[in-house]
């Protein structure tokens, strides 16, 4: 029996919020609440081993607890006091969870009225009475049967009573199977529940709303025959399998195809429901629709692209004098052999094995002037951005040429102190070459006015506590003021009176881009060390999975 008048513990940080639930209950008509009000966990746990109370109102987010920990430590404080969430309009799923967490209900803050919360209550004090009742009548079953009983009537009249219970308590359990169903209507996030068949047997509104299909359509339908498209078929069912087999919680990404035939890609949190004997009965996928957001991903990769591409080219640009330079050395040279072969061939004096050894330097200047041309060629390509699994040691040796024109030219030497061992780091070999050049040429012109037997730029190669690569260029020359180097990777900021102030920026953004960072810290005893992360073959590959 549930009283008129209920006392009630309301568990609340924010006054406010507080002063509103009061203010409420003192207005329902269809009873009395009398409430005590706490703001700390630690409050309310101490209050409920004094006294009993007819309830808890029970806000997730308290200065001392946050989440389902603060309804599973309520629970243990006071096993047979029914608990309400109070949850923010944000907090659907989290309050979802804490029912599943064995709280009764949840109310959203603000959008509540005296006789909704007093409603909430006793029905919460209903579904825990019953539940109590049940808990006893079934540790009274137990009891009983283990007892001889001397009376046959007697025995089938016990029995009879606690089947009645039984239906009664089934009656409970269907009506908080219609409760949670009406919750699970109500939340934002795609909600499908498979039987061990992969039938749908669980499509709230959100699917629908989605893909455009009634629950009642798909309902006992194989889940891969409506929404998947063939070519992803085969990786969905691999992951149901795994599920079935017990893996469980996992995540994936996979698409849906809507009626219309439109692709939506759905970011999946998928876990099981186990039947008594502990084998998984039912597979539950939570999911949100982020096709929206991949795409907006996909166009700023697409940008990044676009500007680096760019800043390659200005960097070309910039070098175009040492390049020039760096081309004319074969090219004189392959000039000079021509004009010593045709003076040979004119003469008729010209021994053959001068002549094939001039061809033969001829043509080994061709070949410096063709890899010249091939490295900026690759250097300056515009593509989609493609990793693949790189030697980052292989990356930086083969930056390195590019940059000795100009190293040569200020005077500056430029040191390896590769690790002998690195992983494979799964990269765009273009854009990562494009930082390493950016910060190398950054530091050589970084030495200007160094003295002459410290103009020395050094490119390092190791690995963190994480596995990721990490490829640092130090310098020694003034370094950055703290100020500078909190400035240093803004877009158009530049040290430089003809700089842009872009070449940093990007750098940054593709190291972003692959799943890594770029930072800046002082040198010893002076200079600066710009370095950055990358990510290891297996841990950038979720990317490109994506």
């Amino acid at each position: 029996m549930i009283p008129a008048d209920v006392d009630i513990l309301l568990v609340e940080d924010n006054p406010a919020d507080a002063r509103l639930v009061q203010l409420a209950l003192a207005e329902a008509v269809t009873g009395k609440a009398r409430t005590t009000h706490v703001e700390r966990l630690a409050a309310a746990l101490r209050l409920l081993e004094q006294k009993s109370y007819d309830a808890v109102l029970l806000d997730l987010s308290l200065p001392d607890s946050s989440g389902i920990d603060t309804v599973s430590q309520v629970i243990h404080a006071a096993p047979d006091t029914p608990i309400v969430v109070l949850s923010g309009l944000h907090d659907a799923e989290l309050a979802l969870s804490a029912v599943q967490g064995g709280a009764q209900d949840y109310l959203v803050k603000g959008q509540s009225n005296g006789e909704m919360i007093m409603r909430a209550v006793r029905y919460a004090m209903q579904r825990k009475q019953a539940e109590t009742e049940l808990r006893r009548a079934r540790a009274d079953l137990e009891r009983k049967v283990g007892e001889r009983t001397r009376d046959l009537t007697v025995s089938n009249e016990r029995l009879r009573r606690e089947i009645e219970q039984r239906h009664q308590a089934e009656a409970v359990l269907r009506k908080e199977h219609g409760f949670i169903a009406a919750v699970l209507d109500t939340v934002d996030a795609l909600i499908v529940v498979l039987d061990r068949q992969g039938r749908i047997v669980g499509f709230n509104r959100a699917c629908e709303a989605t893909t455009g299909y009634a629950a009642a359509e798909v309902q006992d339908k194989p889940f891969w025959d409506i929404f998947l498209p063939p070519d992803e078929v085969g990786a969905v069912r691999a992951t149901f399998e795994a599920l079935r087999a017990g893996e469980f919680p996992n995540r994936f990404e996979n698409h849906w195809l809507t009626r219309n035939g439109d692709k939506r890609l759905i970011a999946w949190s998928n876990t099981a429901l186990l039947d008594e004997a502990g084998a998984v009965e039912y597979v539950i996928g939570t999911g949100i629709d982020i096709t929206e957001r991949r795409r907006a991903e996909d166009r700023e990769r697409q940008r990044m692209l676009e500007i680096a591409h760019v800043a390659r080219l200005s960097t070309m640009g910039e070098m175009a004098t040492e390049l020039a330079h760096e081309l004319n050395q074969p090219l004189t040279a392959i000039a000079t052999y021509s004009d010593a072969c045709a003076r040979m061939v004119r003469s008729g004096t010209g021994r053959q094995e001068d002549l094939v050894e001039a061809l033969e330097s001829a043509a080994a200047q061709a070949r410096r002037a063709g890899e010249i041309i091939k490295r900026l060629r690759g250097h300056v390509r515009k593509d989609d951005m493609r990793r693949i699994a790189t030697d980052i040691n292989e990356l930086v040796r083969g930056v390195v040429p590019l940059a000795e024109t100009e190293a040569r030219w200020r005077g500056v030497g430029i040191r390896l102190l590769l690790a002998d061992v690195l992983p494979a780091a799964a990269v765009d070999r273009i854009l990562i070459e494009q930082v390493i050049l950016n910060l190398v040429r950054n530091a050589i012109e970084a030495l200007e006015g160094a003295e002459k037997d410290e103009r020395t730029v050094t490119i390092q190669t190791s690995t963190n506590g994480n596995g990721a690569v990490i490829v640092a260029v130090r310098d020694t020359g003034p370094g950055l003021t703290p100020e500078l180097a909190e400035r240093v990777f803004a877009p158009f900021f530049s040290t430089k009176p003809q700089g842009m102030g872009m070449g940093l920026s990007i750098s940054q953004s593709i190291a972003k881009a692959h799943g890594g960072r770029l930072w800046v810290t002082a040198n010893q005893p002076r200079g600066a060390v710009f370095q950055f992360s990358i990510p290891t073959s297996s841990e950038a590959a979720r990317d490109d999975a994506s």
